[in-house]
């Protein structure tokens, strides 16, 4: 499916390009410039094709800045000047701010040569620039208010750029909004909402009607809400509503579960996350010498690859806890040392295939690079204390014991996020920071970090995430812990026996947001209509039925009516879809693919997610001023 939003989002750019002829410039909003790399590798080499002389990024820097024109091609001498940005109220006027400055510039100097007495192209002054933008992923009458109130809305032609769905991998869709948990639980902010309905829609339009909506929370139910009344008010058309190709969405609200990004990965590709970070599906990357070769990498100079199951060795890796990586990766190693010490006994037919095979060992090498800054970390018995501290909150082993790790974790002055994390998870699990402590911990946190953090502190309790405990208010986890089994006993990792719940992929430790995946696959969420009373928002379980008329209506679902839904009777999987709102972590993805490869559950999963996320970037949103990252899992 994800290939289809790639190839429809490349053709868009390549039209946007193409609407100015000949040589232009094109100026990025940073913030998508990650997004465009998952449509083509080559971006680069694609603008070039295209007419691009001249890329930048969007910055206060003005047009006839020196640093554009000191070199072939100059900006000045560039007429069409292009820009895509999300549609921001600070997009908005930094754009307004480059065209006025550019307008002024351009009419002194044009001043300047009449004067002068000759014409402004014989006096090689700059021509006068044609501006066009296009917003990401739609224009909005805030943006256009802007550009009116500066004087520059006739000066620029607007047009849209539909970057609403960024695939990040074959199961994985991204609308790669970073601040969507902050807007929705500090600011009120109801757009991202709005886009994750936009989304729910454009699946529908194109994969057909889904048949069945079940979902948590209240970003959730607002979501739902707003995409059935946008199908109402646009009809699927008939070919669309007919058609069945998702059979179930399953929407879940980040504050349903707050405390599983809280808790250290341990999934490789999480604890890459986590360690170096991934970002818009690439990683920061040193190669070795010996893959580098000659090149700048090989002088010490990192980079960036990209992750995604392209790579045969990532595909098989990413998901698996580290350790159980690790054996593989130092397997696989030793059988390439063995390959290469019998190189001299191999007859002709043997080296051919050798030969072929070099590609893979390639990527195996690649991989081992990546492993690198996580097995420094591994190793550190810091790393293994944390994990430690996690699962006694988890487990509400010793509330005594947590605080006093976290007071000697600030005592240290260890990373503020890291402590932030533990606070946070704390905070969840024993429903409000303990009373005896509370007061103790906050002022303990501002004395190590500054009371600058005050504000930082303040916004965290207003999202919800850090709470004080309230006298008479019992806490709810113990409760859901029970009813969800959000703690199972870790099996021994040297058993060779394949592990049953996802609850290995964090040591011992099931991720909320799954186990209410896993009940709605299996029944739905009657049986825990207790447990799920004690989680924030209301639940909803609809079905959309196509009418003989043609008409789609909405009812509630009922056991005895289910015949509009699942798979069709022909055995094949039934392909879920699961809208993430707030982010999802890469650890709870690696949990579907876990879920998918079980025989007893037929299903396959298709994540749309506002954004993917970790602890560190989730609370980095709410952290003001923000803090100096200094990643470390």
């Amino acid at each position: 499916m994800c290939d289809v939003f790639r190839a429809n989002a490349k053709k868009q750019l390549v039209d946007i390009v193409d609407s100015k002829r000949g040589k232009k410039a094109l100026i990025l909003d940073p913030a998508i410039s990650g997004s465009l790399t998952q449509l083509d590798a080559g971006l680069s080499e694609l603008f070039t094709e295209h007419g691009i002389v001249k890329l930048l990024y969007l910055e206060r820097t003005r047009l006839d800045d020196s640093s554009y024109n000191s070199a072939e091609p100059r900006l000045s001498d560039v007429k069409p000047i292009i820009y895509i940005a999300r549609a921001t109220l600070d997009n908005a006027q930094l754009i307004a701010w480059q065209v006025k400055a550019a307008s002024s510039s351009s009419s002194s100097s044009s001043s300047s040569s009449s004067h002068g007495g000759s014409r402004s192209g014989a006096a090689g002054g700059p021509p006068a620039h044609e501006f066009s933008v296009f917003w990401v992923p739609r224009r909005s009458i805030a943006v256009e208010k802007v550009l009116e109130d500066e004087g520059v809305y006739g000066s620029i032609t607007q047009g849209e750029f539909g970057l609403d769905l960024v695939p990040l991998e074959d199961d994985v869709l991204s609308l790669e909004l970073d601040r969507a948990f902050r807007e929705c639980t500090l600011e009120g902010d109801p757009s991202s909402l709005f886009y994750a309905a936009s989304a729910l829609l454009k699946l529908q339009q194109m994969y057909g009607l889904i048949p069945r909506l079940q979902g948590k929370g209240p970003a959730a139910k607002a979501v739902m809400e707003m995409a059935v009344r946008m199908r109402r008010e646009a009809p699927l058309p008939a070919a669309a509503a007919a058609a069945c190709r998702i059979h179930r969405a399953v929407l879940l609200d980040r504050e349903v579960d707050p405390a599983t990004p809280m808790v250290t990965q341990i999934t490789f590709e999480g604890l890459i996350d986590e360690v170096t970070g991934i970002k818009h599906g690439s990683a920061p990357y040193t190669p070795s010498r010996r893959e580098a070769g000659g090149s700048d990498a090989a002088r010490g100079r990192p980079g960036s690859t990209l992750l995604n199951s392209s790579d045969p060795f990532y595909k098989e890796f990413r998901d698996l806890p580290y350790y159980i990586t690790s054996q593989r990766l130092q397997q696989y190693a030793r059988d390439a040392r063995k390959e290469y010490a019998e190189l001299g006994s191999k007859d002709l037919s043997e080296l051919k295939s050798f030969v072929k095979g070099l590609p893979k060992l390639l990527l195996l090498d690649r991989l081992s690079d990546l492993a690198v800054p996580v097995a420094e970390v591994v190793k550190e018995q810091e790393f293994h204390d944390r994990l430690k501290a996690e699962q006694d909150i988890l487990e509400s082993y010793d509330t005594e014991g947590s605080v006093a790790y976290i007071q000697g974790q600030m005592w240290r002055g260890a990373d503020p996020v890291l402590v932030l994390r533990l606070l946070c998870l704390l905070s969840w699990t024993a429903g409000g920071l303990p009373k005896k402590h509370g007061d103790g911990l906050r002022s303990e946190f501002l004395a190590t970090y500054g009371h600058q953090h005050l504000l930082t502190l303040t916004n965290l309790e207003r999202a919800g995430l850090l709470r004080p405990h309230q006298a008479g208010v019992r806490a709810q986890y113990p409760s859901l812990r029970k009813a969800l089994r959000l703690v199972v006993p870790e099996l021994d990792p040297q058993l060779p026996s394949s592990p049953a719940d996802v609850s290995h992929l964090y040591k011992g430790y099931a991720p909320l947001s799954i186990r209410l995946v896993e009940a709605a696959l299996k029944g739905g969420w009657g049986p825990l209509s207790e447990a799920l009373s004690l989680l924030p928002g209301g639940q909803f379980d609809v079905l959309q039925l196509l009418e003989p008329s043609g008409q789609v209506v909405d009812k509630a679902y009922k056991t005895s009516n289910n015949a509009a839904v699942g798979a069709a009777a022909t055995g094949e999987p039934e392909t879920v879809l699961l809208v993430m709102l707030g982010g999802i972590t890469f650890s709870e993805i690696s949990a579907l693919r876990f879920l998918s490869s079980r025989p007893e559950n037929n299903v396959r999963f298709l994540v749309l997610t506002t954004k993917i996320v970790n602890g560190r970037t989730l609370l980095e949103s709410f952290i003001d001023p923000p803090a100096k990252s200094t990643r470390k899992a």
